[in-house]
């Protein structure tokens, strides 16, 4: 597990770092996942002394700002709106299906709607971590890209837990509700919270800007806020009982 400790301008060299190598986008997945947490955890950490993000942001390389401060802004969103947990979720984590099949289904997607791919890409990286997440919301949402029941009923065709049909019935509610044209209340309709949408699109800019930004947010791992701190769910949770969580102290 690697160590992210320390103030500001710490954190601010250990995303230079992170961000580069994942930038770079030659080196093993293993390395990849491991910068990835890195990211995770400082964005985590930056996200609990909010006085600490800009000063971070601003000392981090040129070259990696732009990636480290929509990586801290956007965790910082994701966090304001995730209560702490009293329990740990009744998921299962399962591997995500392959990068160039998820970039097939968004590019399917976007064909038969008009909605980018980068938004379809955003919204399942933040609902389910590309569908690693097995289980329902806490409103019982289901599903890869996270729908109610009864949303389904109206955009969805077929089985709700496989990909493809997710994102195509993400794509065809962002179009009924403003996408292309209106893409922040599109996103603001598929979950109303300002901070929410905030997150989405910076997500989304960067997996236009960047083309090795898909497999960096790809490697990230599953972290859950429990009232006790922050935990790692890896891949077999909820599945083989020998999978235990980690606990994370970011």
């Amino acid at each position: 597990m690697p160590a992210v400790r320390g103030g500001p301008a710490r954190l601010a060299g250990q995303l230079t770092t992170a961000e580069r190598v994942l930038g770079e986008g030659n080196v093993s997945p293993a390395a990849m996942v491991t910068q990835a947490l890195i990211v995770q955890l400082a964005c985590l950490r930056l996200a609990a002394h909010p006085g600490w993000a800009s000063v971070a942001a601003a000392k981090v390389a040129p070259a990696q700002r732009a990636a480290a401060a929509a990586d801290i802004a956007a965790t910082t969103d994701l966090v304001a709106l995730t209560p702490p947990a009293a329990r740990l979720p009744p998921w299962r984590i399962i591997a995500a299906q392959t990068p160039a099949r998820l970039q097939a289904d968004y590019q399917a997607a976007q064909a038969a709607t008009g909605v980018g791919w980068s938004y379809l890409a955003a919204i399942n990286f933040v609902e389910t971590d590309f569908g690693r997440i097995i289980g329902p919301s806490s409103a019982g949402a289901q599903g890869p890209m996270q729908f109610l029941p009864s949303t389904w009923a109206i955009y969805g065709h077929g089985d709700i837990h496989r990909p493809r049909n997710a994102i195509l019935a993400a794509a065809r509610f962002l179009r009924a509700h403003g996408a292309p044209g209106n893409i922040s209340s599109a996103v603001y309709a598929y979950n109303p919270s300002w901070l929410y949408v905030d997150a989405v699109l910076r997500y989304a800019r960067r997996l236009r800007a960047d083309r090795h930004a898909f497999a960096s947010y790809y490697s990230r791992q599953v972290i859950y806020r429990l009232g006790r701190g922050w935990v790692l769910l890896r891949s077999g949770y909820g599945i083989n009982p020998a999978i235990r969580v980690i606990r994370l102290d970011p």
